[in-house]
């Protein structure tokens, strides 16, 4: 197995423990100079303090087993706000902000994410202008959805 699948068996394995029942993990990955980066989530948001623990949980077992070697960096972080959502477990915490979805074929949508279910997620969108408008709520399974990303809103 690859050092990438080594590593994210082992953080896995660790958020298979009750405390850290409410996160999972998305992506890791091992970049050239032997850099590990680690992205986490949870279900209403990651702190500071599991991402800590998860790097130092991390480290121990790089450094015992060796796996690529002694020197290396390690970032074990949320995978921040600009990062398109990845697995459906991260969609009910977004519920009531806006999204961008890219759909398979290509086409886009924006809109306020209503609800998001096991198999897909409402988005509530708007057509028309004026007196025409009106909000339509889409029904997107997540086989659907190529990429979606929150959009940020600063008021």
């Amino acid at each position: 197995m690859e050092p990438a699948g080594i590593i994210r068996h082992w953080v896995e394995e660790k958020l298979k423990e009750p405390e850290f029942r409410a996160y999972f993990l998305l992506q890791v990955q091992v970049l050239p100079g032997n850099k590990v980066e680690i992205f986490l989530d949870g279900d209403e948001g990651i702190g500071l303090e599991v991402c800590r623990t998860i790097s130092r949980y991390v480290e121990e077992r790089l450094d015992l087993e060796g796996l690529i070697g002694l020197s290396y960096g390690l970032e074990v972080s949320s995978p921040g706000a600009t990062r398109p959502l990845e697995l459906p477990r991260q969609y009910p915490k977004h519920v009531g902000r806006i999204l961008r979805v890219t759909l398979g074929d290509g086409t886009e949508k924006e809109g306020r994410l209503a609800s998001a279910g096991t198999d897909g997620i409402s988005l509530e969108t708007t057509s028309g202008r004026g007196r025409q408008k009106q909000t339509v709520l889409e029904e997107i399974p997540f086989a659907d959805i190529r990429q979606a990303v929150v959009k940020i809103a600063f008021k």
